[in-house]
């Protein structure tokens, strides 16, 4: 379960141009939730989805994940979080181009903690899980968009985390392409996976199990 009690986010506290992304946030994601965070350019989607991903920190309030508190770790622990509890997926696919699709998927099996010997193999069966094993050996800067964010996705699930956070995964993608990614995120909540999605596109919204909006930095 992921939980935030009151959460504040100031960019450059005491300073002219100090701004407060999020004001006193709370918000609980059961486990094998699907949700949706919406809210127009600058209400502070991102900067809680990446207070959620461990990426950026916060002046007041608590975030768990699992019982542990997040504000209390360690960067070694927040790191392990990160690589062990959450997969995340960015809007610019975010991939090494020049990198076939299984290479940019095993990128996060040779920085975990943990070795694990098999990770071909972990990484062929992430591909395969968004279907595109035949294309394992192929260079990233060949694909498609959204051939491109199931790589993506697949990089973001080898490490088998609890957690998936997208930021507006579709928004670079057309219409067709975008209702088979939310295809692929479907079935990984079905698969109990939690998933939270940041997006604008009311279409992808209601595809989710509960929509949070957010505001000027706080949830209405």
């Amino acid at each position: 379960m992921v939980e935030l009690k009151n959460i504040t986010k100031i960019y450059n506290p005491k300073k002219a141009n100090e701004f407060t992304a999020l004001k006193d946030v709370s918000l609980t994601v059961n486990d094998g939730e699907m949700i949706a965070i919406i809210g127009k350019s600058g209400a502070g989607k991102s900067t809680l989805l990446h207070i959620l991903a461990c990426i950026d920190n916060y002046q007041d309030g608590e975030y768990r994940i699992d019982d542990t508190l997040v504000k209390k770790l360690s960067e070694k622990e927040l790191s392990h979080i990160r690589s062990e509890k959450i997969g995340m997926v960015m809007q610019d696919f975010a991939l090494v181009e020049d990198f076939t699709a299984l290479e940019n998927v095993m990128l996060p099996l040779d920085f975990a903690q943990k070795k694990k010997p098999n990770r071909r193999e972990l990484a062929l069966k992430a591909l395969g899980s968004v279907g595109l094993e035949e294309l394992a050996r192929k260079p990233v800067n060949k694909l498609s968009g959204g051939q491109k964010q199931r790589v993506a996705i697949a990089r973001a699930i080898v490490n088998e985390p609890s957690l998936i956070l997208a930021d507006e995964p579709t928004g670079a993608l057309d219409t067709k392409t975008s209702a088979e990614i939310m295809e692929v995120f479907k079935k990984l909540n079905d698969d109990k996976k939690t998933v939270v999605i940041v997006t604008h596109d009311p279409n992808v919204a209601k595809q989710c199990g509960r929509i949070v909006e957010i505001s000027d930095g706080e949830i209405i």
